[in-house]
């Protein structure tokens, strides 16, 4: 979108190689990170990235949208430098897949699959492949202040694990909608809440499964956790949604946190 700010992957770390076999790289600084760990937001980040270069290569012009993602990082330190590696997993009319794996010192440690779903435009709405892409160079705007707070993530009820955040235009997508990682940061922090209020221990995220439901439009988005079963498991779930568009549901999202 023209004169919007830049995006917010431009905050992540993140460099694009050039090398189509391990086109992006990360660099965990203390401000993505939480408690010493690379927020798994960030890595599902970085899948989708890797993953949209392969969908974009075949939509064209057409608006391509996640439909899933999900993340899997059980190791909890932070690497100094991660490289992430894309491989198409189906090639389909409407559906495209990818597995992403990030490794540290050519050992993988974290892994993720994302699928987007290829729409075609209508005769109106035409838009330009350049501008669909993702950039060549991502021109780096390295966080002052933790991702969350930059973000602008309010809690609102940490026994529910109710979190929210206002939609502007820094947050979203090239399609105008909230940009897919974010949906993952608000769940993660979300279920955090939820875990921090259970647990004595200091809790992360090492999982995260997202389905994304309808587009996040219009904000504020809201998100909300519930464990599965027992909370020793460390399991959850939690929802998205648009209090300022009917409070319809945006997105469902299973979580995996461990102590630190």
């Amino acid at each position: 979108m023209k004169g919007a700010a830049p995006p917010f992957f431009a905050r992540y770390g993140m460099t694009r190689t050039g090398d189509p076999e391990a086109p992006l790289l990360v660099d965990p600084y203390p401000e993505i990170c939480h408690r010493g760990v690379l927020r798994r937001a960030v890595i599902a980040a970085a899948i989708d990235i890797v993953g949209s270069l392969h969908a974009r290569e075949l939509a064209g012009s057409d608006a391509t949208f996640t439909t899933d993602l999900s993340v899997r990082a059980p190791n909890l330190a932070s690497p100094k430098s991660l490289v992430a590696r894309g491989t198409p997993l189906r090639t389909g009319r409407s559906l495209i897949t990818s597995g992403v794996v990030l490794e540290a010192d050519g050992a993988p440690v974290a892994y993720g699959q994302t699928t987007f779903m290829r729409v075609a435009r209508r005769g109106d709405d035409s838009a330009d492949e350049r501008d669909l892409a993702m950039p060549e160079v991502i021109h780096q705007i390295p966080l002052e202040r933790p991702l969350v707070e930059e973000v602008g993530i309010e809690v609102v009820d940490p026994a529910r694990g109710r979190v929210e955040v206002e939609l502007r235009d820094a947050l979203r997508n090239p399609e105008g909608v909230m940009q897919g990682a974010l949906v993952a940061l608000l769940a993660e922090v979300s279920a955090e809440v939820l875990a921090d209020c259970t647990h004595v221990e200091p809790q992360v995220v090492t999982e995260i499964d997202v389905r994304y439901l309808a587009t996040s439009r219009v904000g504020p988005i809201t998100a909300e956790s519930k464990w599965i079963g027992d909370p020793e498991s460390g399991m959850l779930r939690t929802q998205l949604r648009d209090r300022g568009n009917d409070d319809r549901l945006t997105a469902a999202v299973l979580l995996r946190t461990a102590s630190v």
